[in-house]
């Protein structure tokens, strides 16, 4: 649909996309916390607002980091080095596999692509959403 390569696309999608979706919906947390800190001073609206923000550090940190690993280099070299870190944190890991069909290493490198870029993806966005909720009605 817009020209891009499997390389290019998982590059796109996987590491800058995901990222800027899930940096805005925690900056969101900060924004709701903002909004109802605004609307009246209380400790326990200051407390939240401290908490959102700090919450927020290591999402920051997180991009920095992506930024001066993947972002430098071109898509092909951005991918061959993510996939290289996704299969050592694999073998790291040590994770168990009940895929005869793939060799071991291939399994683990799958299984925490998976666990990375999928569950952790929607299991923080999906926090992200409940905090911005619980804010929103008990702030």
């Amino acid at each position: 649909m817009f020209g891009w390569t499997y390389t290019e696309a998982c590059v796109y999608i996987n590491l800058y996309l995901q990222y800027a979706v899930l940096l805005l919906s925690t900056l969101s947390v900060v924004y709701v916390a903002a909004k109802k800190m605004s609307q009246g001073f209380s400790k326990p609206r200051l407390v939240v607002l401290i908490m959102s923000v700090v919450y927020n550090v290591p999402f920051v940190w997180f991009g920095m980091w992506l930024y001066n690993r993947y972002g430098k280099i071109n898509c092909d070299a951005a991918f061959q080095l993510c996939k290289n870190d996704l299969w050592k944190l694999g073998e790291h890991l040590d994770l168990p596999t009940n895929i005869p069909c793939y060799s071991k290493g291939w399994t683990e490198y799958y299984v925490v692509n998976i666990i990375i870029f999928i569950v952790l993806y929607l299991l923080v966005f999906f926090i992200n959403w409940g905090v911005k909720k619980l804010i929103k009605k008990y702030l």
